[in-house]
């Protein structure tokens, strides 16, 4: 499957970060079959394809509460394959994203994010997120 494909990579690149850092973190062996069956029952997450092959994709899911907020969509991953990265398939799957929040009574798009992921970050940012002490990025709509 594509998007396991795409998951191991970005596990991959997490690795590598806490090899480097020798920090320790409980990193999963990727997405479970059921685990995505879910998020594409939400109907609120998607998949970016070029020439018809996924090249990446972003999983969320409609809250109710989250850290005392209420009507958010939860964003749980924003994954893009390396050799497509820094095309804007990033910035248009958060895009899609936000339409689908807006359309659906969202008031707010809440994520986590890794310390270490500097390009997340510097989207996130410019997707118009806060980005809260460098774990938490949340946009009100």
């Amino acid at each position: 499957m594509t998007v396991m494909r795409i998951e191991e990579f970005v596990l991959d690149e997490y690795r590598q970060y806490l090899k480097r850092t020798r920090e320790r973190d409980e990193v999963p062996s990727g997405i479970q079959p059921a685990y995505f069956d879910y998020y594409v029952s939400t109907k609120s997450s998607f998949a970016a394809l070029v020439d018809g092959e996924v090249v990446g994709y972003i999983l969320s899911q409609p809250v109710s509460f989250t850290d005392g907020e209420k009507k958010i969509l939860w964003l749980d991953y924003v994954a893009v394959l390396p050799e497509f990265r820094r095309r804007g398939i990033g910035s248009s799957l958060l895009s899609k994203v936000e339409n689908w929040a807006t359309q659906h009574g969202c008031n707010m798009l809440y994520t986590g994010l890794n310390p270490n992921n500097t390009p997340s970050q510097v989207l996130l940012g410019r997707k118009g997120f806060a980005v809260r002490n460098w774990m938490k990025a949340v946009k009100e709509l």
